[in-house]
């Protein structure tokens, strides 16, 4: 140990501060690159969230304009049935008379032939 009390004390001091101020620096290098790692785990995380925001926003688009669709099909379904009501109720006044006449060419039996029962009902319904 001879050679150590060679070596002034502040040079002692110079080294330990050096052994010191390496190691904090050999922490702060590893924490810059722990804190690089980190960051870049935040951005991926950033950017699957704004992936996910961005497809939900798109999802929620084409829901609406499906619901848009459904109830533009839904209104076209209720105007064809009331179209249909009106037309059938329609066909349904046209008909009544060619239901009355039936019905009384049906209930009209002159003694003889029915043919010639119908067809003189007939001639009496067409006027001749």
């Amino acid at each position: 140990m001879a050679w150590a009390a060679a070596v002034p004390a502040w040079c002692w001091w110079i080294l330990a501060l050096l052994a010191v101020g390496g190691g904090q620096q050999v922490r702060v290098v590893y924490l810059q690159h722990e804190l690089v790692q980190l960051q870049a785990k935040q951005q991926d995380t950033n950017d699957k969230l704004v992936a996910c925001r961005e497809t939900r926003s798109t999802l929620l688009v084409q829901v609406g304009e499906q619901n848009a669709a459904l109830a533009d099909l839904r209104a076209a379904g209720e105007a064809r049935a009331a179209e249909a009501e009106l037309v059938q109720a329609q066909a349904r006044t046209e008909a009544e008379a060619d239901y009355q006449a039936a019905n009384r060419l049906q209930q009209e039996r002159t003694g003889g032939d029915a043919c010639a029962a119908a067809e003189s009902v007939i001639d009496r319904e067409l006027g001749l």
